[in-house]
């Protein structure tokens, strides 16, 4: 895996690297030195959370007007204007951040810790005190930096749990296919992910993320230093063609 991972990231500056789905082994990595806040790389992890704990359910829905404000932070949704409802799957594909805000008020403090604990990811427990701090923690705006490693073991760790209908692994799909992720699709190919896009305290710039995986065969996360979601997403769908051609019978 090493040598298309490689051959995808040639003349950027992201970081990357894999994991062997079944056995979590390392299989291959570029620059995976860095962290950042994960943005709405994320959500499904919290999502998954919450289905499990009957915090919410499939069909819990969402009105979403596209123009949500935490404290004193404007953060308008960008999926379709003709999607205004959401359920767990949908508000997934579309990243709805409305849908995602709404979520958080529905934690505890306890809860949502106990989520983020699970999933390995860094997080300030004074952090989840208030609703406004529990919506920008599970926006993924705020809280722990996290390294492209720990997201992969998180986002494996979620997979190997998830049953192919469930409404995490639905919404991974589908914003592959034609959510925020799509930029990750290759045509014949399986694969389940999602994007993300924040900023770290202090700095002016956007990072971005892709986090991944093919079922039952590798986990991916990139992590773009300088850049959005959409870059992310682009340069794991280089690493899927390299990865065919490598692959391809010679």
């Amino acid at each position: 895996m090493q040598a298309p991972l490689a051959e995808a990231l040639r003349g950027s500056q992201a970081s990357a690297l894999i994991l062997d789905f079944k056995t979590g082994r390392l299989l291959g990595e570029v620059r995976d030195t860095r962290r950042g806040t994960p943005g709405s790389s994320l959500k499904p992890l919290v999502l998954d959370y919450a289905l499990r704990h009957h915090i919410v359910n499939s069909n819990t829905e969402v009105l979403c007007k596209r123009d949500l404000h935490v404290g004193s932070r404007y953060l308008p949704c960008t999926h379709p204007g003709d999607a205004i409802v959401f359920d767990a799957e949908a508000g997934l594909a579309e990243s709805c951040n409305t849908y995602f805000a709404d979520l958080a008020k529905r934690f505890s403090p306890e809860n949502l810790e106990d989520a983020l604990r699970q999933s390995g990811i860094p997080h300030d427990p004074h952090e989840l005190a208030t609703v406004e701090g529990r919506e920008l923690v599970v926006l993924g705006l705020k809280g722990g930096m996290i390294s492209p490693l720990q997201l992969a073991r998180a986002y494996r760790q979620m997979a190997l749990g998830l049953t192919a209908d469930s409404p995490v692994a639905l919404g991974l799909a589908d914003s592959v296919k034609y959510g925020m992720a799509n930029a990750a699709a290759l045509p014949g190919v399986t694969i389940l992910g999602k994007t993300g896009t924040a900023s770290n305290a202090g700095e002016q710039w956007t990072h971005g993320w892709f986090a991944g995986y093919l079922p039952g065969r590798l986990v991916l996360v990139v992590f773009v230093p300088h850049g959005d979601g959409g870059t992310a997403a682009l340069l794991a769908h280089t690493f899927f063609l390299e990865l065919q051609r490598h692959e391809a019978p010679r």
